[in-house]
């Protein structure tokens, strides 16, 4: 299988209200050997303020956001059918599954592509930050792992390149094509010093790997940020196979065996150790047998009697593993539903077939023709982002009457005062206000950076003050 290494930067840290503005992927064989590479870059979408904060970080100027030749639509175009022609490969990045990934999904959802398009045809999904943490707790003496300001292990890409011999600078970090080139090193390197663990954790991106594993009712152990637990799979959840509970045997089961459903959901919550944990098999767990990671426990820990004995009470517990699997299919039910369709990819249900064979051939017609098309979609999610899309790139599609109420949303999206969850320039303002206290005077080179971001927030303010 090939793999598809690669990176994005982004407008902001929250998925649902943020793109991706730049995105770098690198095609390799089975061997690590490119096979092809892709740099995007792609203008800021209207309706999106910018984080202050993100800009600082990735060192996009605000020049830079309108100046970009492809627009959003079409730079994620460009992404799904490489991911699409690429396949089947192990899509990989560092720290993806939790943050480039989710960007990615939500930028697909919210621009009629397939959301889950790194988990189709063939595609399996890793994150190299996951398998560095893998190493580092199974076979420390293979990479060293920087300790950072705090005195705390630095997992940061740059610190963990520099620190194993990969050239990546703090000036080069945060360009997507820059840090896609250096995991793609740092890969190279793990798998060359710690060749078990990493192919441990390449075959745990077959989420049957890690189903089967936890449905053996064998004493297993799970890796989170720093150290490894002994535990036992319990049962997954009702509604979401891939969702599974766990236990830690280090704790006693006597505590919580026979608590009522409403106390082992306030479990998930607990403060400090906590006795249930879920695994989410579809998201690379580092889970290996007892037997492959016992040396790494401390030496009070490694009492794979105890664990045996306890892991037999929780199988034995008919009512416990009844009322657990109860709790995880509760757990969520007195969420409120969020009224904005792009915070609803994971509560509104899955696109259907018909709607995704009407997304593609919205996307390969003319914007004339797209607006029939749009208008069949049974999904209302799909009509009110496609509505967006034909404002934001083709408002010449419109009607007057469309283009006025158009700019109308767009306005209040950007100006409003209201408490939403969205970064609005107000809001973003504010946060400039907030980061010019917090950067040291000396650091000209960022005050300048901030003065421009702040001249552009303050624009576009004075044009939509203008235009209202």
């Amino acid at each position: 299988m090939s793999f598809v290494i690669y990176d994005l930067e982004t407008s902001g840290l929250e998925p649902q209200w943020n793109v991706p503005l730049q995105a770098a992927l690198i095609h390799t064989d089975q061997n690590l050997v490119p096979l092809g590479e892709l740099s995007l870059r792609c203008r800021l979408p209207a309706h999106i303020v910018p984080a202050p904060a993100a800009l600082l970080t990735t060192g996009i100027r605000p020049e830079q956001l309108e100046q970009s030749p492809l627009s959003s639509t079409e730079m994620l175009g460009i992404i799904a059918k490489a991911l699409a022609s690429w396949a089947p490969a192990t899509v990989i990045g560092y720290n993806t599954i939790r943050f480039d990934e989710e960007v990615l999904r939500h930028a697909f959802f919210t621009h009629l592509l397939p959301p889950y398009a790194t988990q189709v045809n063939g595609h399996r999904r890793a994150d190299l930050l996951t398998m560095v943490r893998a190493v580092a707790m199974l076979e420390p003496a293979a990479i060293t792992v920087p300790l950072g300001a705090t005195e705390k292990p630095s997992f940061k890409l740059g610190d963990v390149c520099r620190s194993n011999g990969i050239a990546l600078s703090e000036a080069e970090a945060h360009d997507a094509l820059a840090d896609t080139k250096a995991t793609l090193a740092l890969f190279r390197h793990l798998r060359e010093v710690a060749p078990t663990t990493v192919a441990t954790m390449l075959g745990l991106t077959d989420k049957g790997v890690a189903n089967r594993m936890l449905a053996s009712g064998e004493v297993m152990l799970l890796g989170g940020l720093s150290r490894l637990t002994p535990m036992v799979g319990v049962t997954p959840n009702p509604t979401v196979a891939t969702s599974w509970a766990t236990v830690d045997l280090t704790v006693d089961p006597a505590g919580y065996l026979d608590l009522a459903v409403e106390a082992i959901v306030g479990l998930f919550l607990q403060r400090g150790v906590r006795p249930i944990r879920t695994v989410k098999t579809n998201a690379q767990p580092i889970l290996v047998a007892y037997e492959q990671g016992c040396h790494a426990l401390q030496p009070d820990q490694r009492n794979l009697a105890l664990y045996n004995e306890r892991a037999a009470q929780i199988r034995e517990h008919t009512g416990f593993r009844t009322n657990l699997a109860a709790a995880l299919a509760n757990r969520f039910t007195e969420r409120e539903p969020s009224p904005y369709p792009e915070a609803t990819l994971y509560g509104g249900g899955f696109l259907s077939n018909e709607d995704a064979r009407a997304c593609a051939r919205w996307h390969a017609s003319l914007w004339a023709e797209r607006t029939a098309i749009s208008a069949g979609f049974s999904d209302e999610r799909l009509k009110a982002f496609a509505n967006r899309l034909t404002l934001l790139e083709a408002p010449q599609s419109l009607s007057p009457t469309g283009w006025q109420k158009g700019q109308a949303w767009l306005r209040d999206r950007l100006t409003t005062q209201a408490d939403v969850p969205w970064l609005t320039l107000p809001k973003a303002l504010a946060e400039v206000a907030t980061l010019r206290q917090t950067l040291p005077a000396s650091d000209a080179a960022r005050h300048g950076h901030l003065d421009a971001i702040e001249r552009w927030l303050n624009k576009q303010t004075q044009f939509f003050q203008l235009a209202a």
